[in-house]
C-alpha cells in the first residue's frame, strides 16, 4: 500500500498579529468607555435638571395655591390685622393676628418664609352681625343668621376698637338666631372673661366663621421645602418636608399706596417687609394689610447632581462674576439677586458652583383682598 503525505505547513495567526488584534480590541474597549462616560454623564445632567424643574414648579405651584385663597372668610377691611385673643386647654395661648399672608424676610439673603390664613369653609363663610349685646361672661351669641355655621367652626368676633377673640361653635340651637360657645370645648374658657373684652362686643360686632382654619406656613430647611400645617383640633402643626432640592424662596409685598377707595386696585410698590401704606403712621395696622393685593416670588430649586470641576479644578458651571466668553448665570428675579451661596446651616457653601439651578417666579394676586375692596 502507499501512503501520501503533505508536506505544507499548517496556517494560522502569527504572536505578532495576535498582539496587533488584541491592542485595537483595547483601544476599541477605551474608546467605547470614555464616549460611554461622556453619553453617561450627560444624561445624568440632562435628568437632574428635569428633575430640579420638576421640584421648581410643584414648589412653586404648591405655595402658590394656598396664597390665592389667603383672607379668605376674613377679608373684612377693617378687621384685618386685628390682634385675636385666644384659648386652649384652660390656659390663654398666643395672640394671633389677622393676616392673611404674613412673610418672614431671611436674614441677609437667607430664605424667607410664608405663612398664610384662611377659612376652610367650602360653601359659605360671611361674616354675621350680632344682634344682641355680649358680656364677657356669655356663653351664646346671638346673630342675624347661622347661615354655613356648623358645630365646631372656630368663629372670631369683631369690633372696632377691640380686639378681635377666638372662640368655638358648640352648638347652634333651633329658634333663635344663635351660636353657643359653651367651655366644653378646650377653645372656650369658663365665662369667656380670660380673652373677650371687658365690655362685650355690642350690637352691630361682626362674627366671622373660619371653619377649621388654614393656618399654613411653608419655609426651607436642609434644602427641603417644609410644610407647617395647623390642625384645630390639637392646636398644634404637623411639620413635613414635601418637596426636595428646593434651595432658596424669596418673597415681597405688592403694596397698592395710592389715595383710597380706588375702582381697580393695582401694585405700585413692591417690598420684602410691611410698609405704611396708608400713610397712616402706623406700620402693619388694617389699612396697611388690606393694601397687600399681591404677592411675588420666586424659588430656586438645584440640581441634585455636582458637576465635576473645569480642567483647573475649578467648579464653574454657575458663576457669579462675568469670565470670557460667558455672563454671569447665578440664580436672579424681578426682586434682584438670590443667594445660593450658603448651606442650610448658613456656612458657605464652596462647591455652590459646581451645582445647576433653576429660578421659577410669579406674582399671585389675593383675590380676597381685591373682591372685598371692589
Amino acid at each position: 500500500m502507499h501512503y501520501s503525505f503533505s508536506t505544507r505547513r499548517n496556517q494560522g495567526f502569527s504572536l505578532v498579529e495576535i498582539m496587533v488584534g488584541v491592542a485595537i480590541g483595547l483601544l476599541g474597549v477605551l474608546i467605547i468607555m470614555q464616549v460611554s462616560v461622556v453619553f453617561e454623564g450627560q444624561k445624568r445632567t440632562t435628568t437632574t435638571g428635569a428633575d430640579a424643574q420638576t421640584n421648581g414648579v410643584t414648589a412653586l405651584y404648591t405655595v402658590e395655591r394656598d396664597v390665592r385663597r389667603a383672607g379668605y372668610g376674613m377679608s373684612v377691611p377693617g378687621a384685618l390685622g386685628c390682634t385675636v385673643k385666644r384659648y386652649y386647654d384652660s390656659a390663654p395661648i398666643g395672640d394671633l393676628s389677622l393676616a392673611p399672608v404674613v412673610i418672614a424676610n431671611g436674614a441677609a439673603g437667607a430664605p424667607d418664609s410664608i405663612r398664610i390664613l384662611s377659612s376652610s369653609k367650602a360653601g359659605w363663610s360671611l361674616p354675621s352681625r350680632i344682634t344682641v349685646e355680649h358680656p364677657p361672661q356669655a356663653t351664646n351669641i346671638f346673630l342675624n343668621t347661622t347661615l354655613g355655621m356648623e358645630e365646631g367652626d372656630l368663629l372670631v368676633a369683631y369690633e372696632p376698637g377691640k380686639d378681635c377673640t377666638l372662640m368655638q361653635a358648640t352648638g347652634i340651637p333651633n329658634g333663635n338666631v344663635q351660636v353657643h360657645h359653651q367651655n366644653t370645648s378646650e377653645w372656650n374658657p369658663p365665662g369667656g372673661s380670660n380673652i373677650f373684652p371687658a365690655s362685650g362686643y355690642g350690637v352691630g360686632a361682626l362674627v366671622l366663621n373660619l371653619g377649621a382654619l388654614i393656618d399654613r406656613t411653608y419655609s426651607l430647611a436642609n434644602g427641603n421645602l417644609i410644610l407647617a400645617d395647623f390642625s384645630s383640633a390639637t392646636n398644634t402643626s404637623t411639620i413635613r418636608a414635601i418637596i426636595s432640592d428646593i434651595v432658596n424662596m424669596q418673597a415681597e409685598y405688592g403694596f397698592d399706596t395710592r389715595a383710597w377707595p380706588q375702582n381697580d386696585p393695582r401694585v405700585d410698590t413692591w417690598s420684602a417687609t410691611m410698609i405704611d401704606a396708608d400713610a397712616s403712621g402706623t406700620v402693619n395696622d388694617a389699612g396697611d394689610i388690606a393694601r397687600v393685593i399681591a404677592v411675588r416670588m420666586a424659588v430656586v430649586a438645584r440640581s441634585p447632581l455636582m458637576e465635576k470641576p473645569n480642567a483647573s479644578g475649578v467648579c464653574d458651571i454657575t458663576i457669579d462674576t462675568a469670565v470670557a466668553g460667558r455672563t454671569v448665570n447665578k440664580p436672579t428675579w424681578a426682586g434682584g439677586d438670590i443667594d445660593v451661596s450658603k448651606n442650610p446651616d448658613g456656612s458657605a457653601n464652596a462647591n455652590w458652583k459646581c451645582y445647576r439651578y433653576k429660578t421659577f417666579e410669579n406674582i399671585i394676586p389675593l383675590r380676597n383682598l381685591l373682591w372685598g375692596q371692589t
